[in-house]
């Protein structure tokens, strides 16, 4: 999972890190990194998607069913 984090470019990832692993919320979010909520909002969106393409290689050689992920 570090890997898969890592490979996400740095604006995608700082939205991760910040709201799922810190919990921070999006207001506090834009507040720290200084852009609007719905820029927040958006990367955490694809930033997310990212991690879960990132991941998906690892499910699927542990056997789990794939879906698509577009």
């Amino acid at each position: 999972v570090r890997r898969a984090i890592e490979a996400i470019p740095e604006p995608f990832r700082e939205a991760v890190v910040l709201r799922d692993l810190e919990e921070l919320s999006y207001a506090e979010i834009a507040e720290v990194t200084g852009v609007p909520i719905g820029t927040v909002m958006s990367r955490l969106s694809r930033g997310r998607m990212i991690l879960a393409n990132e991941l998906l290689p690892q499910r699927e050689a542990d056997g789990e069913q794939s879906r698509s992920l577009k």
